[in-house]
Parts: C-alpha cells; sequence; structure tokens
C-alpha cells in the first residue's frame, strides 16, 4: 500500500525542497546581497525560466516516449528518445542561450533600466545564458528518469544538488557578497547536477548510446510542438510577468513579488508536483493494454487534490504576512503581504486544473493543452501590464489569475471524455480510449 504513495512522495519532495530552502535562506540573501543586487538574481532565475518554453515540449515528449517504450516493453524505443531528446536540447538550448546573451549586452540597458547597474544586468544575462543550456540538457535525464516512473531517483539526485545549490551560494556570499561569486557557484552545481543525472539516467535505465542524434526527431517535435506552445503559455504566466514588474516597478519590488510568489505557488504547486505521476502512468496503462479506470484515477485524484490545495491556501491565508513580518522584517513584510492573498487565489484556482493538465498529457491531448496555454498565457500579460500600469505593485497578482481561470478550460476535453465513456457503457457500446496527437 506504502509503495503506492512513494512516487506522489518523492515528487512532492523534490518540488518542495529547493523552495523551502530558498526561503529559509532568504534572510540571509538579502542581508549580504541587498534588495538591488537580490533582485538582479530574481531576475537571473526569471530569465533562466523562459527555458521552460524548450523544457515543456522536450521533456513532456521525453516522458510520452519512455513511458509508452517501458509499456510496450521496447527499451530500444526509450533509449532512441533520449539520444533525440538531447540532440534537440543541445540544438535548442543553444539557439536560446545565444538569443538571452544578445538581448541583455546589446539592449539590456533600454529594456531593463530600472533594474540598477548596466554592469549587473549584463552579467546576469551571461549567466542566465549559460543556465539555461545546462539545463536544457538536465531537464532531458530528469524526463526519461520520471517516463520510467523512477521518481525516486529523480528526486534523490535533485534535492541533493539543490542543497548543495543553497549552501555553496550561501556560503560564497561570506567572503564575497557580490553578484559574481554567487552566480559562479549556481553554475558550478549545475553542472555537477547534470553529471550526476547522466550517470544515474544510464544506469537506471539501462541506456547503452548517450550521444545526442537528431534521427527520428520527427517522432519526438510531434509531440514536442504542443508542448513548446504551453510552454511559451507557462513562460508568460511564471516568467513575463516578472520581467514586467522589474521593467516596471525596478529592483525592490521584484524582490517582493518573488519572494509573495515563492510562498504563493506551493499551493498549486505542492500538489501538480505529487500528482505529475499521473502522467507517465496514464500512458502507460493506455499502451499496455490492461484493465484501467481512467475515470477512479481522476476522480480520486482531483479529490485529495482539491482538499490539500485548500488547506495550503487557507494557512497562507491566515498566517502569511506573520510569517513574512517575522522572517524578513516588517519594512520589506508590508508591500509583501499586500500582493500574497491574491496569488494565494490565484493559485488556488490554477491548483484545480492540475488532474485534468496530467491526465490529458497522459492521454496525447498535448495539442489542446498547448492552445490553452498559450491563450491564457498572452491574455495574463495583457491584464499584468494594464493592472501594474493603473495599480502599481498591488496590480501584478493580475496576470497569474487570468491565467488560472482560463486555464480552466482543460476540465472542458476531460469531462466530454467520461461523459461519452458513460453513454457507451450505458448503451452497452464499447469505447475506444481517446488518444490524440501520439507519435
Amino acid at each position: 500500500m506504502l509503495r503506492k504513495f512513494a512516487s506522489p512522495a518523492w515528487a512532492m519532495l523534490e518540488y518542495g525542497w529547493y523552495p523551502l530552502l530558498l526561503f529559509m535562506a532568504t534572510p540571509w540573501f538579502l542581508h549580504r546581497l541587498g534588495t538591488e543586487q537580490y533582485g538582479n538574481w530574481m531576475l537571473l532565475t526569471a530569465t533562466v525560466g523562459f527555458g521552460g518554453v524548450l523544457n515543456a515540449g522536450t521533456g513532456a515528449a521525453t516522458i510520452k516516449a519512455v513511458s509508452a517504450g517501458v509499456g510496450r516493453a521496447a527499451s530500444h524505443d526509450a533509449e532512441r528518445a533520449v539520444r533525440t531528446a538531447l540532440g534537440i536540447a543541445l540544438l535548442g538550448g543553444g539557439g536560446l542561450a545565444l538569443l538571452v546573451f544578445c538581448v541583455f549586452w546589446l539592449a539590456g540597458g533600454e529594456l531593463l533600466g530600472r533594474m540598477g547597474s548596466p554592469i549587473l544586468i549584463k552579467l546576469t544575462g551571461v549567466a542566465a545564458a549559460l543556465l539555461i543550456w545546462v539545463e536544457q540538457l538536465d531537464n532531458v535525464f530528469s524526463s526519461a528518469m520520471k517516463g520510467a516512473e523512477q521518481f525516486g531517483q529523480a528526486a534523490r539526485v535533485e534535492i541533493a544538488s539543490k542543497t548543495l545549490q543553497i549552501l555553496a551560494a550561501a556560503a560564497v556570499l561570506l567572503p564575497w557578497p557580490n553578484l559574481w561569486a554567487l552566480y559562479v557557484a549556481l553554475l558550478l552545481v549545475s553542472i555537477l547536477r547534470l553529471l550526476a543525472k547522466t550517470i544515474i539516467a544510464k544506469r537506471v535505465l539501462g541506456l547503452s548510446d548517450l550521444h545526442p542524434s537528431l534521427s527520428g526527431t520527427g517522432e519526438i517535435l510531434h509531440f514536442a510542438k504542443w508542448g513548446w506552445l504551453q510552454g511559451v503559455g507557462g513562460v508568460l504566466f511564471g516568467v513575463a510577468d516578472r520581467m514586467l514588474v522589474g521593467s516596471l516597478l525596478g529592483a525592490a519590488s521584484l524582490a517582493y513579488f518573488s519572494i509573495a510568489s515563492q510562498l504563493a505557488m506551493q499551493v498549486h504547486a505542492v500538489t501538480a508536483a505529487g500528482l505529475s505521476v499521473i502522467f507517465p502512468k496514464v500512458s502507460r496503462k493506455l499502451q499496455d493494454g490492461g484493465s484501467f479506470s481512467l475515470w477512479r484515477v481522476t476522480k480520486l485524484t482531483m479529490a485529495g487534490n482539491l482538499l490539500l490545495s485548500t488547506f495550503i491556501a487557507l494557512i497562507l491565508v491566515l498566517l502569511g504576512p506573520m510569517l513574512l513580518n517575522t522572517w524578513i522584517g516588517a519594512e520589506r513584510a508590508a508591500p509583501t503581504a499586500q500582493i500574497l492573498p491574491w496569488l494565494v487565489i490565484a493559485y488556488w484556482v490554477l491548483a484545480l486544473n492540475v488532474v485534468p493538465y496530467y491526465v490529458l498529457l497522459g492521454m496525447g491531448r498535448i495539442r489542446f493543452v498547448g492552445l490553452t496555454a498559450l491563450t491564457a498565457g498572452t491574455v495574463a500579460v495583457i491584464a499584468m501590464y494594464m493592472a501594474i500600469s493603473r495599480a502599481g505593485l498591488v496590480g501584478a497578482p493580475a496576470g497569474r489569475g487570468a491565467y488560472a481561470v482560463l486555464s480552466l478550460a482543460m476540465v472542458v476535453p476531460l469531462a466530454r471524455h467520461f461523459m461519452r465513456e458513460r453513454s457507451a457503457r450505458l448503451t452497452g457500446q464499447p469505447t475506444a480510449p481517446d488518444i490524440e496527437d501520439l507519435p
């Protein structure tokens, strides 16, 4: 019985560990870096988040291909998918890294002048470009292990590397309280994490050849292209809004918004991490031909998700201001607490969408997921720009709220699928799984 909860538990621990460490260390980082340099670090984090555009497509395609290969007992398919994903990540990540470098180096002062020193902005761009490239490759191995439902292995290496990253960052700021030292520490730990995941993935999945390849690219791209659309929507939701805050309101406001977001996103992210196991499980079950009740999985996980996300949301709304005041001081806590409740509400609404999102991915319905995320992300950026222009930092949560509400559209195709399934049962007619967009 306990083994059934092992994968969700590892996935939740993997996600929650880094935000917890970062939140605990935030007073130290603010003390050593100051608000402006800390804001630039948050700009780095937001910029690296642009890699989520590629991660969403390549990662989802890798999970799908590996899990389907496991379901068919075809290990060679899984290895080919990993090699192809590495080839795409190497080229795509390099291209994105070059783009980020050029934008920051050539136009960073004009676009992000409110963030402070032009030298710090250029330094942030260089560090972000390198981290984006490394994390594209890292994402392939993480996705491969998750596709094989090896969530424990993926989580252990992620937890260890994130712990080392925070410890190294905190330690290096003691003698050198500047961004140069911080960025070097972050980059070195990221490279070590990539090497560790390469070795572990090769051993766990029995991979014999990890040379990047572009053979079979069409099969991966068939699924990944819609994931990239979803990635664009996700970046507009979780990255572009921070860029807007930084460019329109400055480094201090970005620091406050980032701290509030770190807390509020747990309402959605804790359950999203734990329930991420649904994606490969549904994909594998639909391929192996065994008996499988998609309705039962969906019903149980949605109920659990609603209870846990509501509990976390209530805790943050009731205790969040007091926690912020204790943790980062009254001066910084005041503007942060002002936007925290609205962000919590936005993430609670988004949490309602967690199960439909993963089930649709497992069914191969990534086209609908991608288009929905892109539409929601576009509306979110527009809403946020208008709200910030009128209300300043208080208006910043509007973008995430708009995205959350529009994302609920993912419930519609899943509800239709279950209605057809129920109708078929009542009439005694067989019904085939509603699977689309498979390679």
